[in-house]
This record gives structure tokens, C-alpha cells and sequence, in this order.
């Protein structure tokens, strides 16, 4: 799978980065931020439709574009359901259905591409993913008024009835899909277990084999567990969880590309979930953006002493110096805290 620098595919890549934001806004339940998250959500809607009409007038469509910009769609449309779920607009049954889904066929494609057997996106999906998009932008609207809260309650049961519709087609095009690629399936489950395992584990689900910018790829779309509702001290776990899977998964992947190979990224998701674990790291746009700019800053430049554990070799060393990078981000981010505290208090004065 080819990636290309081009426009179509950064339109894409805005809508995974604007799904974090998008999430933190709506849960707030401030009809004001809400008003944002609406914004920036119509313009992520706009994208889908721009990216895909630029690169037919431009001639410039590609597996890569293909393959991203449905993930982009679903990342998008699940961290806006996500928030209104944290608001009880939302069931969560429902919620599960289509992120469940959503990983499936997404894991799907991933395997269906590296396999050069590209899976085509079906009308039905199409029109769910439409349905879905329409739907949390009314949604949005009306919260975005200072009523919008006691009209959703009065009109409760138009959009559970527009929700149910949703969970129906998601369950359908997910029974679709597999009856669209059986061959694909079949050739999946005749395929050993553990070395697959171990290679998505250390790729992080393929992230690792784009030729472009895969350690910063990862790294910005392990910002999207931010919008799931999950607590510092979870997320702690989850990493504690990911560090003990990814020793043997980066040793098998090593033992096949060679020492720290380029594909193996599943350490740069660790180091962001060991920073934003940390309970004073809030989830805001602005903390978010400098966490990433900053980790990614040690990972790439290496200073002190993160160039002398990056000389060493194995897997917990290839883990070791992603991990000594997020504590110095931590240091930073609590530094810049400490300072903007003083200030206020300053201003206080």
C-alpha cells in the first residue's frame, strides 16, 4: 500500500486529528463549546466529500486514499457518538454495535490489503455512514442552542428511533461484508494465530507499514483513546497491559525486519499513553497538541540520555527510550503547568 503526500489524503488525516476535539467538546455538554464541535464536525463532513472529489478531478486516487479515508469517516462519526453517548443522548448498546463493527471491518482491510485483496465499500455502508453523519449534525445543531437539552428531551424518541435504524444497518452491512469476502475470511482463519497477533500488536493494527511518517502516525492516532470514556488510572492499566504484549511482539517483527525496524510503532503509542495516563495531563486541544509536539520532538532528536538507550539492542531497549521520552515530556507538561499557575496567581495579585 502506496501512500502519497497529497491533498486528498491530508484532508483524511484532519479528520482523525480534528476526532479528539470534536469529543472533548461535546461531553463537556457547554452548549458554547458545542457550537464549536459543530463547526469543526461540518467541516471534517466537508473533507469526505472534497478529498474524494478532489482526487477523481485530480487524478490522484491511490489504495493508500482508499484504504484511509473510510477509517478517517468512522474515526470522525464515532467520536462524535462517543460524546453524546458520555451525555446520555446515545444508548450504549448502540454505541458498541457500531464501534464494533467499525473495528471489525477496519481490521478486515487491513488484512484484505496486505493480502492485495482491497475490500470496496458497499452502498449500504455508504448510506449508514451518511445516515450517521446527517444525524449528529442535527443533533449538534440542537444542542448547540441554550434549549437544545430540553428539545432533545422532548424529541427523545425520534432519535432513538433514527439510532435503532442505525444499529439495524450496521448489523447488516457487517453480515454483508462477510458474505462479500468469504474467501478473504476463510484465508483468515486458515492463518496461524500468534505470529499474526504479534505483527498487528507491534505495527500497532499496519500503522507501521506506511512508508510515510509511520512513528508520527502512531503517535497521533494513539491520541484517539481520549475519546473513549476511560480514566487516568484505566488508561494506566492499559498501558502497563500494552508494554507486557509488546516485548515479544517487537522481538518476533525484529526477528523478520531487522533491529528497531521502521515498522514497528507500537512503542510510540506506549510513550503517548504513559503521558496522557498522568492525572494533571488534561485532555484540552492545546495540552493534547503540545504533549505530541513535544514527544515526538525527544523521539526524533534523541537527547540525552534517550541517544545512549537507543544505541542498545532488543526489544525492551526499542520500548526503553519511547518510554524516557514521555517522562521528559511529563517533566515539561508539569513544568509548563507549574508556570501558567504561577502566573494566575500573579495576575491575582
Amino acid at each position: 500500500m502506496n501512500m502519497t503526500y497529497s491533498l486528498p489524503n491530508i484532508l483524511s488525516f484532519l479528520r482523525v486529528l480534528f476526532a479528539p476535539f470534536v469529543y472533548q467538546m461535546i461531553r463537556s455538554g457547554d452548549h458554547s463549546l458545542i457550537i464549536y464541535a459543530l463547526a469543526i464536525y461540518s467541516i471534517g463532513a466537508i473533507t469526505d466529500y472534497l478529498d474524494g472529489l478532489i482526487a477523481r478531478k485530480w487524478e490522484n486516487t491511490s489504495s493508500f486514499g482508499s484504504f484511509l479515508d473510510p477509517i478517517a469517516d468512522k474515526v470522525l462519526t464515532n467520536a462524535a457518538l462517543l460524546g453524546l453517548m458520555a451525555i446520555d443522548i446515545i444508548a450504549t448498546w448502540i454505541i458498541i454495535i457500531i464501534i464494533g463493527r467499525d473495528i471489525f471491518i477496519t481490521l478486515l482491510r487491513i488484512y484484505a490489503d496486505r493480502h492485495g485483496m482491497p475490500i470496496i465499500t458497499s452502498f449500504t455502508a455508504k448510506v449508514k455512514t451518511a445516515i450517521q453523519l446527517t444525524c449528529s449534525i442535527i443533533i449538534l445543531l440542537i444542542l448547540s442552542l441554550e434549549s437544545g437539552a430540553q428539545l432533545i428531551y422532548s424529541y427523545g424518541f425520534v432519535i432513538d428511533t433514527i439510532m435503532y435504524g442505525i444499529a439495524f444497518l450496521t448489523v447488516y452491512t457487517s453480515v454483508e461484508y462477510c458474505f462479500q469476502n468469504k474467501l478473504l475470511l476463510n484465508h483468515l482463519l486458515l492463518e496461524p494465530r500468534i505470529p499474526g497477533l504479534k505483527t498487528m500488536i507491534a505495527t500497532c493494527f499496519g500503522i507501521g507499514y506506511s512508508p510515510f511518517a509511520p512513528g508520527t502516525i502512531a503517535s497521533v492516532m494513539s491520541i484517539l483513546v481520549t475519546i473513549l470514556p476511560i480514566s487516568h488510572f484505566q488508561l494506566q492499566i492499559v498501558t502497563v497491559i500494552a508494554i507486557i504484549l509488546a516485548i515479544p511482539s517487537i522481538r518476533y517483527v525484529e526477528s523478520l525486519h531487522g533491529d528497531d525496524s521502521s515498522v514497528i510503532v507500537i512503542d510510540e503509542v506506549i510513550g503517548m499513553w504513559i503521558i496522557l495516563s498522568v492525572d494533571f495531563v488534561t485532555y484540552t486541544p492545546g495540552i493534547l497538541v503540545l504533549a505530541l509536539f513535544l514527544f515526538r520532538l525527544f523521539d526524533i532528536f534523541k537527547p540525552f540520555p534517550i541517544n545512549i538507550i537507543n544505541r542498545k539492542k532488543g526489544a525492551f531497549w526499542v520500548l526503553a527510550d519511547d518510554i524516557v521520552a514521555a517522562f521528559l515530556t511529563i517533566a515539561f507538561l508539569y513544568g509548563f503547568m507549574i508556570i501558567q499557575i504561577g502566573s494566575n496567581l500573579l495576575l491575582m495579585r
